[in-house]
């Protein structure tokens, strides 16, 4: 391993503290609580197929643990967790935290993961625009709109919060990605065009480190699955030398969230994301603001849109079709399962003055839930989505998506 190794080790062992909760005050022992005890571990398994990967075996699942010394309203934690390997040799281990302290007056949340695992780099703008010709034996040769590649990535992103009042913390956060060992998963291939070709002076390797501040707001009745509330998450993100970073760059990230209890216990969701990227130097792959993915406007691929700034708005509508405490033998029957419906659209633009919600790329899906935990109302999910960009897979065709996991998207 080269230097940029030691930088990444350097940087997770400063950002390794701030994934630990800080001590508190032992429970006041004089009031008798009531007995409120809750660890569960929900699994399911991850099997799939793709040319990429060929075979796909693995897990995906949920922990969740009661940290409620402090009292009934302390909320249930949740550790999210996906561990995938492939008949190509590819990893991908993955997991995600939020956990709440005594009565919720500090919080942890974050991501870390490890990913040698197929990507792909569409280029920047907000139209797949890149052309990518893959030569094949006997002189045939197909076309992509997207660089096929691996890597090895690692990333740590921590955040923790201290309650300033009611529903309202104050924080810090600490972002570390690391890069390595990119390879086109083409044997030939070339570029069409002076504008595809722009995508070599893309940097894709290295290490992004920062720092900032993050300011939420969390009224939701559940984290997993809200009935109603709000959710306001503002966050900055300062990436720089001082940090062992290769990369300098400053991020701003909104992202805001209304569930509506519409009737019964349906829930109509509603997102609006801002992600503000600003540098003088070119920001690599990874650190640019993307559209797509299992969270984020599902039915186009991460990267498919890729540039400095994002403006998303999304929507779903939850309809699950059973009612809590009712006896009825229909609900005996169909107690766990449930509907969605759900639209969004986003833009990138490389300068503020580019934005047009004309320029808005739309995708729309519905999908099947089924309950897993009555405590958490964590959900299993099963989405598909169509993205109504009629060139988004290449010229006339429509990149779709099927996504099967745990917890709601937002």
């Amino acid at each position: 391993m080269n230097n940029l190794y030691f930088k990444a080790i350097g940087f997770a062992v400063f950002l390794f503290p701030f994934t630990f909760l800080p001590a508190q005050k032992a429970a006041d022992t004089s009031q008798v609580l009531p007995e409120r005890t809750f660890k569960k571990i929900d699994l399911f398994p991850a099997i799939s197929y793709a040319p990429e990967t060929k075979l796909t075996l693995g897990g995906i699942g949920y922990y969740y643990l009661d940290l409620y010394r402090g009292g009934p309203a302390t909320k249930i934690s949740n550790i999210n967790f996906l561990a995938v390997y492939t008949l190509n040799k590819q990893v991908a281990l993955e997991g995600y935290w939020d956990i709440f302290t005594d009565a919720n007056r500090w919080r942890a949340r974050g991501e870390a993961f490890y990913n040698k695992y197929p990507d792909r780099n569409y280029g920047r703008g907000n139209e797949p625009g890149l052309t990518v010709i893959e030569y094949l034996e006997n002189d045939e040769r197909d076309t992509l709109n997207y660089l096929p590649f691996n890597s090895d990535r690692i990333k740590l992103a921590p955040t923790i919060l201290r309650s300033v009042s009611p529903n309202l913390y104050l924080g810090l956060q600490g972002e570390m990605e690391y890069l390595w060992n990119s390879k086109p998963m083409l044997d030939n291939y070339g570029f069409a065009g002076a504008d595809s070709t722009g995508i070599t002076n893309m940097p894709v390797e290295g290490i992004r480190s920062g720092l900032g501040l993050s300011l939420l707001y969390d009224s939701r009745d559940y984290v997993l699955n809200p009935i109603k509330g709000t959710l306001v998450s503002f966050g900055t993100l300062h990436f720089g030398k001082w940090m062992g970073s290769d990369y300098g760059f400053h991020s701003y990230r909104l992202d805001a969230r209304q569930f509506i209890n519409t009737t019964l216990n349906h829930t109509l969701a509603l997102r609006t994301v801002v992600n503000l990227r600003f540098s003088k130097d070119p920001i690599p792959m990874r650190g640019l603001s993307q559209v797509g993915g299992r969270d984020f406007i599902r039915g186009y691929f991460k990267g498919t849109y890729q540039d400095n700034h994002v403006f998303a708005l999304e929507a779903e509508y939850r309809l699950p079709l059973w009612r809590e405490g009712s006896s009825s033998r229909l609900w005996q029957v169909w107690k766990r399962l449930g509907l969605a419906a759900f639209a969004g659209g986003a833009q990138v633009f490389p300068e503020l003055q580019e934005f047009g919600l004309r320029e808005m790329n739309w995708a729309v899906g519905g999908g099947i839930r089924f309950l897993f935990n009555e405590e958490s109302r964590v959900n299993l999910r099963i989405d598909y989505a169509v993205a109504l960009d009629p060139d988004s897979d290449g010229q006339g065709k429509r990149q779709s998506g099927l996504y099967f996991f745990l917890a709601e998207a937002f």
